[in-house]
Parts: structure tokens; C-alpha cells; sequence
């Protein structure tokens, strides 16, 4: 605080260097006019003595004595001049003048500072007691506000997912699920939702996911069986009640959306390798059952894929590619899919049974399909505008069937 002062002290010196030449400089200039004053009197009256030498109404002698008495009266009045300017200056009026604007200036800048300014910033204990006075509410206090919003509003699905998410942030699970039932009976059939609640009853549980949580989870992953948080909870939920070729299936399909992701990859493939040694204990019965079920059964369709020249400048090499078939009549989820990038183009893949999203829904099932093959600007499995489309369509699925896939169009 004291070097603050100190500065202060600096600056209002620094100003008064400004001031100070000007009211010294004002007062020599004063000295100075006057001198100028009494010189223009002088020969003036010099004048009226010549016209009157002139005239004749003046002696020679009288005219040279009063001459001389001017000259004499001009000079004391010089040298009265200069000996005030020696002096130094302003005279006690204009020291006066000085020490008043001196003060001025200190006092008005200090007081003007007390004022608008903030002087408790430069006490460090005025400091922090203001900033404990501005601390912001503690987490049970905003729970709290937020607890009585919802008693008041019942209906606010935002507040019961911001109240669900808090609790499960401090580790109060059971408050956590009965925040995501309430949501979850607002907003019915919302995958995240139920993703949410079902993760909150498994901790709740110690982790334990069968009952509902499992069914919660089998119901997301039905509505979203392309998104990431489903399709990992799924094979969890398969692992747990094991299902572990069912759980392998899950995790095969999530581990391709992964690629962009080092750290879940390998988390995924640690998840994978834990249920294949699971599968392989269990017998050759569940072995041979997973085995089968990841073979390609049934039909196929081979697309070729290739990206319209004049879209070629829109897309980046690791922008994702999704080919895909689906029922040209009925369900619009995938009845197989690849996920490639846009560096793999021109690329020719083979869709088949074994890429079946959900079983009991694959090509065989279906006469005739749509295939179309997405680039997506988001990396996101569901489209948006943007993305860049190719679709053929009907495809009739029977034996080996070949399509020329063009991607040339923007989904607007």
C-alpha cells in the first residue's frame, strides 16, 4: 500500500512540472509589460517636449532639465523592474497563486481517487474480504435452489437433467436415478435418457447393470443402434449376464467409430479380449455360436463407391465415409454398414449379414434395398446438412449382386 502512495505522490509531481513553469513564467512576463508600458510613456512625453521646444513655448534650458528628469525617472523604473524579475519571481502574490494551485491539484486528485476510484483493491485484506463477500454459492446451495425450481415447476426437464447430472457428479447416485426417472417419464423414448438413468441405477447397484438398467439399455441401443454410449453399455450389459458373443458383437460394431480415438480403441480392445478368453472358457457350444454369427451368411451386395469430381474439393481426407443398406420399405436403421474415411476413396466394399445392426434385421430379410454410401462433415453416424450423399435404389437382393456407388449430391 505504501508504494502505492508513493507512485501517487510521483504522478501528482509529475503534473505539477506541467503547472508550476507556466505560473513562474506568467509573473516574469508581467515585469516585463510594464517595462515595455513605461518606455512607450516616456516617448510619448519626449514628444509632446519637442513639439513644445518647437512651439517656442519651451526654453532650450527648460526643455534640456525636464528631458533629464524623464531620462531619470525611466531608468529607476527600469531598474525597479529588474530587480523584481531577479528576485524571483512571482511576487507575494503570485507565490500565493502557486502554493494554492499546488494544493489544488493534490487534493482534488486524492479526493477524486477516494471517490470514483477503488482504494481497498491496493489493501491486500480489504482485498480478500471483498472477495469472500463475492464467492459464489456452494454446490448444495445451488442443489437446493435448484430442488425448490423443480417444486414450483415440475415439469422443467432441463432443470431434472441439470439435477441428475450434479448428483451424479457428486457421487450421490440414488438422488442421480430419481432425477432421471423424473426426466425420463417427461421425455419418453430419448436414448441419452435412458442411458443416463440406467447408468445411475448400475452405480447406485455397485455397478451391477442387470434388471433394469439392462433393459433400459437394450431399448436405447434398439432406438440408437448407432450410437457410441448404447453400443458400449450394451456389450457391458451382454458381458455381465454372459452373453459374451453377444457382447463381442456390440463392441465389433462400436470399435470402427472409435478410430479417430487411440485411448478408447485400446479400452475397447482390452473389453473385447476379456470376453473372447470369457467366451473360449465357456465351451465350444458359445464359441462356435459367436463364430457363426460373425461369418457373412446369406446375401450380399458389393458396392463400388467413388466421389463426384466436383465435389472432390469439399471434403477432407479424414472426414468419415459411411456405406450403408437399408429396406427400401420399412425400418430407416441400417441393415448393414461399413465405416470408412474419405481417404479410402475409390473404395469397394461388400455388404453382407454379418454387418446386421440388430438381429433379425439383415439383407436376407428384405427383397429390395437402398445403398448409399455418406461422407459426414461431423464424423456423426446420423446425417446432417452438409453431408455429402450417394444413393441407388431399388436394389433387389438376390445372389451376388455388384453397384456402382457415386456420391454426388449435398444434403441440404
Amino acid at each position: 500500500m505504501t508504494l502505492f502512495w508513493i507512485i501517487t505522490a510521483a504522478m501528482i509531481v509529475v503534473a505539477l512540472a506541467f503547472i508550476v513553469p507556466s505560473l513562474w513564467r506568467k509573473s516574469v512576463l508581467r515585469v516585463s509589460d510594464r517595462d515595455k508600458q513605461n518606455v512607450v510613456i516616456a516617448r510619448e512625453r519626449l514628444a509632446e517636449l519637442n513639439n513644445e521646444l518647437a512651439a517656442g513655448t519651451l526654453s532650450d534650458e527648460e526643455y534640456e532639465q525636464t528631458k533629464l528628469e524623464l531620462e531619470q525617472t525611466l531608468l529607476i523604473d527600469l531598474e525597479a523592474g529588474d530587480e523584481a524579475a531577479q528576485a524571483g519571481g512571482p511576487g507575494k502574490a503570485g507565490m500565493l497563486t502557486l502554493l494554492f494551485s499546488v494544493l489544488f491539484v493534490a487534493v482534488v486528485t486524492v479526493s477524486a481517487y477516494l471517490y470514483l476510484g477503488t482504494p481497498q483493491l491496493v489493501d491486500p485484506a480489504a482485498m480478500q474480504a471483498q472477495q469472500a463477500d463475492q464467492e459464489l454459492p456452494s454446490i448444495e446451495e445451488m442443489m437446493t435452489a435448484l430442488v425448490d425450481r423443480l417444486k414450483e415447476n415440475p415439469e422443467d426437464a432441463e432443470g431434472w437433467y441439470l439435477l441428475g447430472r450434479t448428483y451424479m457428479a457428486v457421487k450421490d447416485y440414488q438422488k442421480a436415478a430419481f432425477a432421471f426417472d423424473k426426466l425420463n417419464q417427461l421425455v419418453s423414448d430419448q436414448p441419452s435418457i435412458m442411458l443416463a438413468l440406467a447408468d445411475s441405477l448400475a452405480m447406485a447397484a455397485g455397478g451391477d447393470m442387470q434388471g433394469r438398467p439392462a433393459e433400459l439399455i437394450r431399448r436405447a441401443v434398439d432406438l440408437a443402434p448407432q450410437d457410441q454410449t448404447a453400443l458400449w453399455l450394451a456389450g457391458m450389459v451382454e458381458d455381465q449376464a454372459g452373453n459374451h458373443a453377444r457382447a463381442l458383437e456390440y463392441w465389433g460394431r462400436l470399435k470402427p467409430m472409435l478410430a479417430d480415438d487411440l485411448e478408447s480403441t485400446q479400452q475397447v480392445d482390452r473389453l473385447m479380449a476379456a470376453a473372447q478368453r470369457k467366451l473360449t472358457a465357456a465351451g465350444p457350444g458359445e464359441a462356435e455360436q459367436k463364430t457363426a454369427a460373425a461369418l457373412p451368411t446369406g446375401q450380399a451386395i458389393t458396392a463400388h463407391i467413388t466421389l463426384a469430381a466436383e465435389l472432390a474439393a469439399r471434403v477432407q481426407p479424414e472426414e468419415s465415409l459411411f456405406v450403408y443398406a437399408r429396406a427400401l420399405q420399412g425400418p430407416k436403421m441400417p441393415l448393414a454398414a461399413v465405416r470408412l474415411k474419405v481417404s479410402d476413396l475409390p473404395a469397394t466394399i461388400q455388404l453382407n449379414d454379418g454387418q446386421a445392426m440388430v438381429p433379425g434385421m439383415n439383407l436376407s430379410s428384405f427383397d429390395q434395398v437402398v445403398v448409399g454410401a455418406r461422407i459426414s462433415r461431423s464424423g456423426n453416424a446420423i446425417a446432417a446438412s452438409g453431408d455429402l450423399l450417394g444413393e441407388v435404389s431399388p436394389v433387389a437382393v438376390q445372389g451376388d449382386v455388384v453397384v456402382e456407388l457415386v456420391i454426388d449430391s449435398v444434403i441440404p
